[in-house]
Order: C-alpha cells, then structure tokens, then sequence
C-alpha cells in the first residue's frame, strides 16, 4: 500500500512538473511544409468517429547512428498522441487512440467520410520536457549533459516540438520536492489550472560498453501517463570535446553579429597558393564585411576582392568557417551571391572519419554569380569530390584523404571560394555573399 501510494505521488509530482514548465520554452521554429501532413485513408466511420490508416513519411537513415538519428526517431514515434488536437481537412479532431499506422479520431460532430476517402491530417505540434539523461555505467558523466543538449537543439530544429528549458525544469522539480514534503505550500489548483500542459516527456540513460554507447529512452505521454515509446540503440556518442553544432547557420554576415569561427582575411589566402610568396597572394585576395550590399534589403554581405591579373600561379580566396557541425538533419546549404562582373565561385566542405578525424574528405561544388543578386541552393547530394585532394594536396596540410563518403554528420569546415583556374585569366573585381543558411527539403 506505501509503495502504491508513493507510485501514485511521483507521477503526480511529473505531471506538475510537466504542467509548471511548459510555458518555459524556447523559441519556436516554423514546421516544416513537407512534414505538416499526411494522407490517410478512411478505414470506417461511426457517428463522430473516424479510423484512418497512415501514410507515414520515411526518415532518411544516417550512415552511423548518431544524436541525429535518435532525434529522428523521437520524431517519427510521436507525430500523433493520443489526446491531442489536430484537423482532417480543416476540420478540427482529436486523437483519441493511435494503433500503429492507423489512428481513431473524433470530431465534434457527425461526419460521413465513404470508406476509402483518402484525407489530409495535420501533425500537431506538441510541447516536449527532456529530462537530464543518467549515465548509468562509465565515468564519462558529461556525455549525459552532452547529448541532452545536442539532442535539444536537434529536436528543435526538426520543426515539430516546443521544448522545454532544462534549467527550468529543475527548479520547478525542486519546489515541487520542498512542497510535496510538507515544507512548503503546495502550489495552488488556480495557479497549476493557468499553466499549458506539456505533451510527452523524454527521459532515459546511457550506459558505456567501452567504444559505444548503449541508449535506452523513454516517451512518456503525460495526458495518459504511459510510456508510448521507447528508443534503444548503440553508437559511439559524441564525448564532450566533440560537440559539433547542428543549427541553421542564418549567417548574414553583418559586423556586429558574424559567427566568430568564421576566417577571413589575406592569411587564409596564403594557405592555399601554390608556387608563388605570400606578398603575391595577399595583393590577389581580400575579405571585406560590407554593410552597403545585401540581398533583399539586409544591408549586409561579405565581399571578396579578388585580383589575378599578376599571379603566375594557381591562386585561391577562401573564406571559411571551421565550426565542427552535424548537419544530419539538412539537405544542402544556400545562399545569396553576386558579383561585378560574371563569376564561377564554388562551395567548398570538408567532412571527417568518424574513428579518425586526421582523415579527411573535400567536396565541391560550383556555382556561376552575375552582377545581380541570385540565390543559389546547393543540395549535398550534388558536391563532388576534390580528385587532386585525393591525389596529394592533403599530404600538404599534414591529413590524409578520407574513404570518399560523404558523411553529413561530421562537418570540418564550410567555405566559399574564388578559384583562380575557373575563371579567365587576368580577372579581378569582386563577389558578394549574403543571407548563408543549410535548408531542408
């Protein structure tokens, strides 16, 4: 009966908690067009009840599992609850029992849906707590605070969650605690009653295994206080040195607020001649944050000078940003560009061995720039490796070329580049780039 009783007191005490931090979050991301629907077909129809069968979209796989991969999984195990509001063809519903792909639905009056309508049902944004994540074996205990918070950024990023701030959380945990143990007020039901009420809560550990991870993670609906999902798997989980960024970028390249891990001026020019001084290469390249260009009145670009009307040899302006990321969650990278006179710039990327980050991999791509702001959009199916990489260029920078697989989720460096051989010879003039940000289909 004691046991029952404090069982009973630790799920109130969550749902409190749920309810206290929800409206802690963070700001929200637009979800994403292609995910805001799915088809489904009627199955059958009785009064205000419909059963509807699924067409749930597929979640493109990473070559290692990875925070990414965890992330997706979360997404595709809790784009419907049960309890939660949505609409079919616009008109509103509530999921009152998910069974696998198939879904019962009410709505607020009579419908009469034939059996085999193919309808349009809104994924419903929900509200999600991530509770810190325990290790339960090894001594990497940072790993745990590592994940959380890549894990977060990755969720919001997805589009379909509002999360809740972790350090909110435990604090509210902490006065909840003080109230529950007869120290202090219990919060009062008009104060918990004004609170939004959070979705899911996903909890869970990791435990060492030496060179992987194991995870285990739960999803917990708090409207039924069940757990309705769980994620398990191996990886080798970033250690707390490896943290790599998985945000959008959003770089406008505006002076005040630049990315610092950005590198810009004549020694990034120098690194990268071949056969010539670096007095010769510092004349040829020069890195400029100009706030009197910018596509679509932003006001704001870096500009790259370049002069190759005296090299006598093969010449690069680079400008790159050497921020470790994942980018698992995007499909290419984008940007505005433009120049005075007709250009071939290129998008250069660097991407590393998982079990070897001296071993990496170039790829490119080029783009053709005029003297009119256009936007470009480079998926990363479209780079190209560099063959004279491969060939020998990376025995200069002291690495060693990769196994040519393009892995997305262990980015080195993103750079735009102003090469001297895919232009005319004894070109000189300048190319603007502005608004760089990685999108998602």
């Amino acid at each position: 009966m004691k046991r029952t009783r404090i069982l009973f007191m630790l799920i109130v005490t969550m749902l409190f908690v749920l309810s206290s931090c929800a409206t802690m979050t963070t700001t929200e991301k637009p979800e994403q067009p292609s995910l805001l629907y799915v088809d489904g077909t009627v199955q059958s129809v009785s009064g205000n009840q419909a059963t509807l069968e699924l067409k749930l979209p597929e979640f493109k796989k990473v070559p290692e599992p990875s925070i990414s991969d965890i992330a997706q999984q979360v997404v595709q195990k809790s784009l419907f609850l049960e309890g939660i509001a949505t609409d079919i063809n616009g008109t509103a519903a509530t999921i009152k029992e998910v069974m696998g792909s198939n879904v019962r639905v009410v709505f607020e009056k009579p419908v009469s849906y034939p059996v085999g309508t193919v309808v349009k049902i809104r994924i419903p944004k929900k509200v999600l707590a991530v509770v810190d994540f325990e290790v339960i074996r090894g001594n990497e205990q940072a790993v745990g605070r590592v994940t959380l918070e890549e894990l977060t950024s990755a969720l919001i990023e997805s589009g379909h969650f509002t999360i809740v701030e972790r350090s909110k959380l435990k604090t509210v945990i902490n006065e909840l605690e003080l109230s529950l143990s007869g120290l202090a007020r219990k919060p009062s039901d008009k104060a918990i009653g004004n609170l939004i009420t959070a979705d899911l809560i996903l909890t869970g550990t990791l435990a060492d295994l030496g060179g992987t991870w194991d995870v285990n993670l739960r999803l917990v609906n708090v409207r039924t206080g069940q757990a309705m999902a769980s994620i398990a798997m191996r990886t080798p989980l970033i250690k707390p040195l490896e943290m790599r960024d998985s945000g959008p970028l959003n770089e406008k390249f505006n002076e005040d607020t630049i990315d610092p891990s950005w590198h810009l001026g004549f020694r990034e020019a120098e690194i990268f001649g071949e056969g010539g001084g670096g007095s010769e290469l510092g004349r040829s390249c020069k890195f400029v944050l100009d706030p009197s260009q910018g596509p679509e009145d932003t006001h704001s670009a870096l500009r790259i000078d370049y002069d190759f009307t005296d090299i006598k040899s093969w010449t690069l302006c680079n400008a790159s940003n050497d921020k470790r990321r994942d980018l698992s969650l995007y499909s290419g990278i984008e940007f505005y560009a433009k120049t005075t006179r007709p250009l071939t710039g290129r998008i250069n990327i660097n991407t590393s061995l998982p079990d070897d980050p001296d071993r990496i991999d170039v790829w490119n791509c080029s783009f053709r720039a005029d003297t009119k702001w256009k936007k470009f959009r480079i998926s990363f199916s479209n780079l190209m490796i560099a063959r004279g990489w491969v060939k020998g260029r990376a025995a200069k920078f002291g690495v060693k070329p990769g196994d040519q697989i393009f892995r997305s989720n262990r980015i080195e460096r993103v750079a735009v580049q102003v090469e001297s051989s895919l232009n005319l010879p004894d070109i000189k003039g300048s190319l603007w780039v502005g608004k760089m940000s990685f999108y998602r289909d």
